[in-house]
This record gives C-alpha cells, structure tokens and sequence, in this order.
C-alpha cells in the first residue's frame, strides 16, 4: 500500500500529534459548573473534601480509543491510500498538437480528431497505476491536467481541445515535457506526442529525448495559403494632396504552396469592398510566389486578399484563403498661412502631400480657425493661436525676442542634433538679411550666425518655432534646405501626421522584423492591445517580439510605424521527420478497464461512524448507556407507546 496525498513519515507525524492532543485531554481534570437553583432552603452544606494528590487517570477510556481510531481513519482516508503493487507504476506526458495545421481537413473531420482518437487509445492502453498529464502544443506549451490516475479526466480534457492560430513549437514542447518529469513524476514514463509534427524550418533537425513515442497522423496536404499580405504609400513626393499620385497605395501579396502537386489559382485584391485587382498564378510544389497590385485609396478601409482555386476545387486548409488588414490613412494635416506674399509661401509647403494648407491675409485672421499649425510671415497678431505656430521674421509684439537685425551674412552653423536641424549641414548659404533672437529659457537655438541665433525652437505643451529670415528671400532657395527645415519643423510640431506607415497581416508566434539603418534601439517601442507595451529583443540586425494571440500590434522605429495585424494563421514549414529508433504507434496491449483499488470513501464513512458513536455512547447528553439496566431504560424512554395506559393495565 502507497499514499498519493502524504508521505509516510507525514502520515505518522500527523497521526502522533492527534493522538498526543487527544491523549492530553483526557487527563485533565474536569472542571467543576456553576449550577443555579431557585432557592438554598433545602440545601445542606456538605463538609469539604481534603485534597489529596493521586496519579492522574483516564476516567473513558473507551472514548478515547473510539475517538483516535476514528480520527486516524479520518487521516487515513486523507492521505489517499491505494492498496496494490504501486512500484512499477510510471508517470507520461502526452503531448497533443493543437496547432493550426491540425484544423486541416481530413477523411472524416478534421487532423486533430484523428490525433484526439489516438491519443484517447494510448491513454487506455496503460496500466491503472500509471499517470498521465495532457499538455496541448502549439506555438506554448500548456498543460491541461496534472499528473492524473483518473483517466475520465484525462479524457474529457483531451475530447476539449480545439486547434489553435500558431504553428508548433516541438523544441519547447519537448522540454517542458522533460522538465515536468524531473520535478513532478515518481517514476519516469514515456513522452507521447499525437499529431502531425509540422513545425518551423529551424525544427526539422530537431533531436528526441529517448523516451519519445510517437503517435503520427499523416502532416501532408494539398494546400496553397496566403503567407504574407502587406500594404504601404507609394504616392509621389510633391503630389498634390488628394491626387491621385499622392494617394498611391501597393499592396504585397505571398503565396506557399505547401501540397505535393502544382496548383493554380487566382488570387483577388479588394479595397473597400471594390476589386483592385486580380492574377492567376502557378505555385510548384513546396514554392512561394509574390506578387503586387497598386490602387488609390483616400480614407481608411479594408484591404482584403483571397484565393481561389481555378479548378473550383477546395484545398485541405482553406483558413488561409483569406487575409484582411485595414489601411492605414492618416488625417491630413490643417495648416493656416497668414501671409500677404502667398505666392512666396506656398512652394514651402506645396511638395507635403499630408499638408492640407489655406493661405489668408493677416486681415483675415481668426484665433478660432480649425487649424493644426498656424503660419505667421511678418504678421503678429493681438491674439495668440491656441495650438502649435510658426513665426517667420516676427515683428514686435510676438513671442520671441528680437536682439538685433543683421545684414549679408552667412549661416555658419545648424544643431543637427535638435529635430529642426536634423539633415541640414549647409555652410555657404547667405541671407541678405536676419533677425538674430535672444532666446529664453527653454528655447534651443537650430541655425545661428557669429552674432546670435537666427532659428529657435520652443518646446513646451505648446510648440513654437521662429525664424529670422525668410528661407526664400535667400540662397536656400536654391537648396533642399529651405523646403527640409519646413518640413522638419511640421514633423517636430505633429509627428504623428508624418509618421511613415505600413500593415502587414501575420501570425501568431515569434516575429521578426529587419531594423532600419541608423535607429536608435532607444527610440524602438513595440505595444500590443490598448497600448500595452511588449517586450523585444534585439538580435544582430533584427527585431523579435512574440504575438500569442490574435491582435494588433505596433512597431515604431524612429519615425516608422508598422502594424502587424496577427489574422493569419502559422501553419509551419515541414513535417517533421524524427531519427530511427523513435517508439512508434500505441505499442501495447490493451488492458482490460478498471482502476486502482481506492479505499478512502470507506475510510472517511467508517471515521465518521466512530466519531458518531463516540458521541452517542459517551457524549454529555449521551442517549445510550451501557449497562443492560440502562440500556433497557433508554429503549423504554425512546419507544412509541403509550406509557399511562401500559400502568392502568
């Protein structure tokens, strides 16, 4: 006989003390009771006893003996005894593969039924003393029950699972299995895998622990899957807002054939609904295939991919034949020029296909206009704009300080490491003439001369920026520095307008995405659903994350940003093949149903029964006594009858 729950030295140690406690109540004495009566008049003053010492003595102890045999069947039938030879029982881990690709169709149902079907006949086939922990598969390992002997429990968790969205990850499978094991089982059994084994390419040569069994169902199928959909802007630099060219999209399409056939199909590109495009393609077997289509888009909507096969036949996995991500259109940016040279002011904001700009006299202006960024040329209003501006050769009365005005002089320096500055390295451009600023605190100066500050930014909740000189009244007009300080003054202003941006549909599991040159790993972040921040880890030139669910997730990389939108399911690379000597199949004779012999119900109802007893025989008001008399006298007390007409007879 084994215990489950206590060990043996735990079963006598507890079993001790409640025998101790019980045995130290017994010999204390009993205290004495207050009784109240209604009067004294009939009571006699007894003399007092003289107190003499004597060795302590169990006065029941009968109830004693009834109430620790009880109390340690109770104990007993804790511990979870289990009466037969226990010696040779083992401990397995089965490993069922959830994956995606075990949602494929097959015969009758799906892969995974096959894999339910044999793993239930595994389970089965073992010894009633072995146990069994059932751990679903796929991009995590998760373990559904512990070690079990109760094999209907086994199996109900088994007939619950359901394929999952991620591919298999076998290597941690394997270990966790493993590790299980070492920490948690008495007597090592086997590892069971059921499923198809299709995993990743950096898995195919992975190396079995030596006691695997392998439960395989056929991984092969004919099936052509979306792989990759991904869109990003490819409108022209300089278009016009809302033309045509400036609202160029492209959207990226990868195809696997992953059957042993060549397959063609057609595949469809849709954007809100109307068709973009259309392709019939041929996949050989185990190829991919990429392809692009370009459409216009000018608000948000979805881009959806499908496939279809030209035969009208369906594949064994159609859960890729479909991808969906949403496009990624951005407001415009509201910009309000107040000028009275519009004409000089619009090249400058002209060649930023995300500013939408209107250009007024300085009469027209209103502190209440729905504008994102206002523009003041020489112009400085009573009445400040409440969001973000730009001061170009401001006169008295707006924010910034003039020191003096200089004349012919050259820009000798820019703070390239300030956002304005960012890219302007010109040495030789001369301005006829500057304002030069006496900056405050907080301000930053971006391009100065020998005397002072001719650019300078002001950070703060509301973002301002001033310049000295018009950059088209200058040698800058001749060069890209004028229209990239423009721009990099309205990026500094709203970078979230002029962040570059682009979707791809992925799957659930690991990914990896190819760092940009020159960022800054401190300027990378990655978040996941309602901006959750998740972590990542930077490898060489790549970026790697882990999805494990279904979801949005954002990747900003400088001024990058590239959603994932985790809808396709990852269904592996290859079947994995395993070495020779690999146990195979179920691989023993089934053994009749039935379970270990387990007492403790009838330990725990005997227990209950003494104490019980105990109660009844010598409890306060017990309703049992032993003597035949009282006996006799307690079935009197307790039987029906009719006890005046017994004496009138």
């Amino acid at each position: 006989m084994t215990f489950l729950n206590l060990s043996l030295g735990e079963f006598l140690a507890l079993a001790g003390f409640v025998s101790a406690g019980l045995l130290a109540l017994y010999l204390l004495d009993r205290s004495k009771r207050r009784q109240v009566v209604a009067t004294l008049r009939f009571w006699v003053a007894g003399q007092v006893p003289e107190e003499s010492k004597h060795k302590r003595r169990i006065q029941q102890p009968w109830s004693l003996f009834l109430q620790i045999l009880s109390l340690l069947l109770l104990l007993l039938a804790i511990a979870g005894p289990r009466l037969g030879d226990m010696g040779n029982s083992r401990d397995h881990v089965l490993l069922l593969d959830t994956s995606a690709w075990m949602g494929a169709r097959a015969r009758q149902g799906i892969l995974l039924d096959q894999a339910k079907s044999m793993a239930l006949s595994y389970v089965n086939s073992l010894p009633p003393s072995d146990r069994v922990m059932l751990v679903r598969a796929d991009a995590l390992a998760t373990p559904v029950t512990p070690f079990e002997l109760d094999r209907k429990a086994v199996a109900d968790a088994v007939r619950q699972s359901r394929p999952s969205t991620s591919a298999l990850n076998l290597e941690q499978a394997l270990e966790f299995a493993q590790q299980a094991q070492k920490l948690q089982s008495r007597k090592t059994g086997e590892i069971v895998f059921a499923g198809a084994a299709r995993v990743s390419s950096r898995d195919a040569e992975l190396t079995p622990p030596p006691n695997l069994r392998l439960l395989a169902i056929p991984a092969a199928g004919e099936n052509v899957g979306i792989r990759k959909l991904a869109v990003r802007r490819v409108g022209q630099t300089g278009a016009a807002p809302g033309s045509a060219s400036a609202n160029s999209w492209e959207a990226y399409v990868g195809l696997r054939n992953e059957g042993l056939k060549a397959r063609e199909v057609e595949l469809l590109v849709s954007y809100a609904g109307t068709q973009a495009g259309n392709k019939v393609m041929t996949l050989e077997p185990g190829t991919e295939s990429q392809t692009t289509f370009v459409f216009h888009a000018q608000a948000s909507g979805l881009v959806e991919a499908r496939i279809r096969t030209t035969n009208g036949r369906g594949d064994a996995f159609p859960q890729d034949d479909r991808a969906v991500i949403e496009l990624p259109i951005g407001k415009m940016l509201k910009v309000a020029v107040y000028s009275a040279d519009a004409a000089l002011m619009k090249p400058l904001l002209a060649g930023l296909a995300q500013v939408n700009a209107t250009y007024q006299t300085p009469a027209q202006y209103d502190p209440q206009a729905p504008a994102d960024i206002v523009v003041f040329d020489r112009f400085a209003p009573r009445e400040a704009p409440r969001g973000a501006s730009i001061w170009i050769e401001p006169p008295a009365g707006s924010p910034f300080t003039i020191r003096s005005v200089a004349a012919k002089v050259k820009l000798n320096r820019w703070h390239q490491d300030t956002p304005l500055g960012a890219g302007l390295n010109t040495q030789d451009a001369e301005v006829a003439s500057t304002q030069v600023f006496s900056p405050v605190q907080g301000d930053q100066p971006v391009a100065e001369i020998s005397q002072g500050p001719v650019v300078v930014m002001r950070p703060g909740t509301v973002k301002m920026a001033a310049l000295g000189f018009h950059p088209l009244r200058s040698t800058l007009k001749y060069d890209l520095a004028a229209p990239l300080l423009i721009a990099n003054t309205l990026r500094w202003m709203a970078p979230d307008i002029f962040r570059r941006s682009d979707v791809q549909a992925g799957t659930v599991g690991t990914i990896s995405a190819a760092l940009e040159s020159g960022v800054n790993a401190a300027n990378i972040k990655v978040f996941g659903e309602n901006q959750r921040p998740l972590p990542f880890a930077i490898e060489g030139k790549n970026l790697r994350f882990f999805a494990g669910a279904p979801g949005n997730i954002h990747v900003m990389m400088g001024d990058h940003e590239t959603v994932y939108s985790i809808t396709l399911p990852d269904t592996g690379d290859v079947a994995w093949q395993p070495p020779p000597g690999v146990a195979r199949g179920i691989g023993r004779t089934t053994v009749p149903s039935g379970s270990v012999p387990n007492p403790w119900p009838w330990l725990a109802l005997l227990g209950g029964l003494g104490l019980l007893a105990d109660w009844l025989l010598f409890g306060r008001n017990r309703m049992v006594r032993l003597s035949p008399r009282g006996v006799i006298a307690t079935l009197a007390e307790h039987l029906p009858w009719d006890r005046n007409a017994r004496k009138a007879s």
